[in-house]
């Protein structure tokens, strides 16, 4: 039988990239039984294409929502759907053509796991390879050997090597640990993951099934939000994994660290210098020691 699978797609001004992402979902060897694209403000054409393509694919469903973003455009996609399960794809991401298959036949295999996610390629524009996710992060990394695998939610605090595009989950648990959070400006993705791998197993796949498009142009704002949804995510959870002090001190060095390349970004080197050295005091490096070297170079020569 068929597994009762909702693919989630929300989209904003994406036309450029949506297209590719619903072929990647046509292309599946196990097809999905519903794909939600939610429409949210786009004034590039969107609206008037899924229309079109609706016709085409019966499958496919869309709404049109004013400009709500992606966690509330997601959510709104879950609440219609009665699927089993959910799987998430961003508008200008691409799956693999067996991502869906082998993720149902890992969950099938494990009955009581909620959630399952990939590991995935960063790309160019160009499609040129630049690195997948689980090689960049160290003790991630590591582990891979040993996947498929369960993976404790300690992990996914010390390390966000969850990408939203590679994750099927269960309609239910999503459901039964409230979602998305809409109050979060950035990041309520990696907090969902936390809230479900809390409660319920949780298994990744060491091959790429996803292809992460790395956009050019200026994401300096957004990261900077990002960074700070992420220190308040983890006061949130901080107390919860008080038998793991590693996994908060890995958590806490990795935010100190983009605080510290944003800084940096901005030609701010001693404030960039203060933040890589926390990180350094939460988790020492031999590349964040060369990090804080250069960024006392640049402190000093930005001097008039």
């Amino acid at each position: 039988m068929e597994p009762s699978i909702c693919v989630v797609i929300p989209s904003h001004n994406c036309l450029n990239f949506l297209p590719h992402a619903l072929a990647s979902v046509w292309k599946q060897s196990l097809p999905a039984r519903e794909v939600w694209v939610v429409d949210d403000g786009s004034d590039d054409g969107t609206t008037e294409w899924l229309q079109r393509q609706k016709m085409i694919h019966p499958r496919l469903h869309s709404i049109r929502l004013e400009g709500v973003g992606c966690s509330a455009a997601r959510n709104a996609a879950i609440a219609l759907t009665q699927c089993d399960w959910v799987a998430f794809l961003d508008a200008d991401d691409t799956w693999r053509p067996d991502k869906l298959r082998h993720q149902w036949q890992a969950l099938a295999n494990r009955p009581k796991a909620s959630m399952c996610f990939t590991n995935y390629m960063h790309i160019r524009p160009d499609g040129e390879a630049i690195i997948d996710c689980f090689s960049f992060w160290p003790d991630f990394r590591l582990y891979t050997p040993v996947l498929p695998n369960y993976v404790t939610p300690q992990q996914l605090l010390a390390e966000n090597v969850v990408g939203t595009s590679t994750v099927m989950a269960r309609r239910q648990a999503i459901e039964a640990v409230g979602g998305f959070d809409t109050r979060l400006a950035s990041a309520s993705d990696w907090e969902l993951w936390l809230k479900i791998a809390k409660a319920y197993p949780t298994i990744a796949l060491p091959d790429c099934h996803c292809d992460y498009l790395m956009r050019p142009g200026s994401m300096s704002m957004a990261r900077l939000k990002r960074l700070n949804a992420m220190a308040e995510i983890l006061k949130r959870h901080q107390t919860d994994f008080g038998k793991h002090p590693a996994a908060i001190h890995s958590a806490v060095a990795r935010i100190n660290l983009g605080y510290a390349e944003w800084y940096q970004e901005q030609r701010k080197f001693g404030r960039a210098l203060i933040y890589q050295l926390k990180a350094l005091w939460n988790r020492y490096d031999k590349r964040g020691v060369k990090r804080a070297g250069r960024l006392m170079i640049q402190m000093v020569s930005s001097r008039p």
